[in-house]
């Protein structure tokens, strides 16, 4: 089950959770109003950016040798 929180970075409501309860739990926030950085960074991901310009750092990154 999800439940509202707000988001650490933006300071705006979102989400935690298993994301199937999303719009039961901020059923009442206007989507403009809700926090945003997941999608963003999920965006970013996708198109193959790296905010911030640092290299890939996390394990699996060190473990495939980039």
């Amino acid at each position: 089950m999800c439940r509202a929180t707000v988001c650490s970075k933006c300071k705006k409501p979102t989400w935690a959770g298993c994301g199937a309860h999303i719009e039961q739990v901020l059923g009442d926030v206007p989507k403009a109003q809700r926090c945003h950085c997941r999608e963003d960074k999920l965006a970013a991901r996708a198109s193959g950016a790296n905010p911030g310009g640092a290299e890939a750092s996390g394990w699996l990154a060190k473990l495939r040798g980039r």
